[in-house]
């Protein structure tokens, strides 16, 4: 996609309505951020948010009568302007998540910080909020991936540039996890409570 001098290339997760965006310009450092896509007929609306260059944005547009391009205005904190994109339908089937062991949210302790992770619809994709007293709130995007009992977790578009990883486990009950996990900068151990 084209925005003024930025090329994105927007990827989406799963067969879910949100996208990992990343935009590249030459001499300029590259800049991720969430995209959550609603189209009403040929009508599109599109939030960006947890922009890593704090930029969030608003775009509305249109489809083409093809379907394979869309175009439109945005609206950002600062600026805004033009956009066009072309779709890519790569037609490969995603791997059957086990999305109903996932829960409505997490609460997590780590390391004397208190997460809430809360899902969206029926995706892997959680928000999430930690706070401890006297800390600055940090909000990140999560994917949780489960293969049996083990539990991967990807936190990106962190509000501190602190991305991690996590692995653990899931209880037989599948009411709790925990594991361990290691960030750009530092790391530990975590458990959750899983609410359904």
């Amino acid at each position: 996609m084209q925005e003024g001098a930025w090329r994105g290339v927007w990827t989406r997760r799963g067969n879910s309505n949100v996208f990992d965006g990343r935009w590249t310009q030459s001499g300029q450092r590259d800049i991720t951020a969430v995209l959550t896509i609603y189209t009403s007929g040929p009508f599109i609306f599109i939030l960006r948010r947890n922009s890593s260059d704090g930029n969030n944005c608003n775009y509305t547009g249109n489809f083409g009568a093809d379907g394979r391009t869309a175009s439109g205005q945005n609206i950002c904190n600062r600026g805004g302007g033009a956009w066009s994109a072309v779709i890519e339908r790569r037609g490969q089937p995603q791997p059957p998540q086990p999305q109903d062991r996932l829960g409505r949210r997490w609460n997590v302790q780590e390391d004397g910080w208190t997460g809430v992770w809360t899902r969206r619809g029926n995706s892997n994709v959680f928000d999430g909020r930690w706070t401890q007293p006297g800390q600055r709130d940090i909000t990140a995007v999560l994917s949780i991936y489960l293969q049996g009992n083990n539990v991967r977790i990807e936190r990106r578009n962190s509000s501190d540039g602190n991305n991690c990883e996590y692995r653990g486990t899931l209880s037989n009950d599948g009411r709790t996890a925990s594991g361990q996990y290691t960030c750009d900068r530092g790391g530990g151990s975590w458990r959750a409570t899983i609410l359904r």
